[in-house]
């Protein structure tokens, strides 16, 4: 991959446009063009790091890749700041994605339809054929527990040698599922912060 095309698949990332907001509403308009012009030479070299992830993969890879990408940036630029900058901005960006689910569960049989649309997404997305291991027990209207055993977001990470920013991957389901109505998100561990697995328990 050349710069040109990293250039455009990190523009297009909403994600990436969020973080790279908040780097400037922090910083100034001069580091944040230093961090992105860094961020995009860095992306290609990870694509060019993994040239054959297999497509099924690659929905997951573009959030893992731009994010390692970012982050390498801004500890090149900024080093000081790096780690509290990319936190504070996946953070932004997951509030902002919560308004959906926030909205849905509020609407007439919203709250089982979420679950049901939660676990169905889980079971594919989430499944063996994008490099995850899951365990389900309960999927229904009203409950859904299930485990993450394997999960490709920390292991690329810590291939790439960031494994320290997994976990934020993990907070984004407490921001976006953390505060819905009716519903509540119960988790005891993450594989991106040092647990066996990731446990998954949403209730009504």
């Amino acid at each position: 991959m050349n710069e040109a095309e990293a250039s455009k698949i990190l523009n297009k990332s909403k994600a990436s446009c969020v973080i790279r907001q908040h780097i400037l509403s922090q910083t100034d308009e001069k580091t944040t063009r230093r961090v992105w012009k860094r961020a995009i030479e860095e992306l290609a070299q990870i694509h060019n790091k993994f040239p054959d992830v297999p497509k099924s993969e690659q929905m997951h890879t573009k959030a893992i890749f731009n994010s390692a990408a970012i982050y390498f940036a801004l500890k090149a630029v900024v080093p000081e700041r790096a780690k509290a900058l990319f936190e504070q901005g996946m953070a932004e960006y997951a509030k902002k994605s919560a308004k959906k689910f926030q909205r849905m569960v509020k609407m007439p049989l919203g709250k089982g339809f979420f679950l049901k649309m939660f676990a169905t997404g889980a079971k594919t997305a989430f499944g063996e054929k994008a490099g995850f291991r899951q365990q389900f027990h309960t999927a229904d209207r009203k409950m859904l527990r299930f485990d993450i055993l394997k999960c490709p977001y920390y292991d690329y990470l810590k291939k790439l040698g960031c494994v320290e920013i997994a976990h934020t991957f993990c907070d984004n389901d407490i921001y976006c599922y953390g505060d819905l109505e009716g519903i509540t998100f119960e988790r005891t561990q993450t594989l991106g912060t040092g647990g066996a697995k990731c446990d998954f328990y949403m209730h009504r």
